[in-house]
């Protein structure tokens, strides 16, 4: 189902970036660059395994409805003491309320995880995926999170309070959990370039 969904996700994104690129300067959408910083806990499929880190996202929005971006996930769990480095790339789609504006992202994401022993081992190579004892991974997920603008828009800067919920799967359960459940509390910073 998300070899399906994600090539389909990927295209409405390309769809918005070519229709935002060549429609005449008057009737172009705005684009917002943004940038976030979240907590993260997390739950696996395994057994006892709980876990917490950090998760940074960088996008660009057009219409205000569609964005394209990047995240990157840093995290520790507690079975076998593993470090997991998550990164993704993925498309959201908002409901531009003005209170609050819910969204949904879906992605593919590149993870690799390793035992603590490795990343003290060589601290450097585990976070680029370099070292003994690290397994990649290859999955997807979704996130429905929740914007709420934090005051009024300076010139052209945003600002904002995120909270969400995210499911990642792995279809190959026999290097790490199968599905991870995380929810994340952070802020958002975005840039009106038109």
């Amino acid at each position: 189902m998300l070899s399906r969904l994600l090539p389909s996700s990927l295209a409405l994104g390309a769809a918005a970036l070519a229709v935002t690129l060549l429609a005449p300067r008057s009737a172009r959408a705005d684009v917002d660059l943004g940038f976030s910083a979240a907590g993260t806990a997390y739950t696996s499929t395994w057994r006892a395994d709980y876990g917490a880190g950090t998760a940074f996202r960088s996008s660009a929005r057009l219409f205000r409805v569609v964005a394209g971006d990047f995240q990157l996930w840093e995290s520790f769990a507690t079975v076998n003491r593993r470090v997991n480095t998550g990164i993704s790339l993925g498309v959201a789609g908002y409901l531009p309320l003005r209170a609050a504006q819910p969204y949904l992202r879906v992605f593919g994401i590149h993870q690799h995880e390793e035992a603590d022993v490795s990343v003290l081992a060589a601290p450097i190579g585990t976070v680029f995926g370099i070292g003994s004892g690290i397994r990649h991974r290859a999955g997807g997920g979704a996130t429905l999170g929740l914007e709420i603008p934090a005051g009024s828009r300076q010139n052209r800067l945003g600002g904002c309070f995120l909270v969400e919920a995210t499911g990642k799967y792995f279809p190959d359960a026999t290097l790490g959990p199968q599905a991870y459940a995380l929810v994340a509390v952070g802020v958002g910073f975005d840039y009106l370039v038109q």
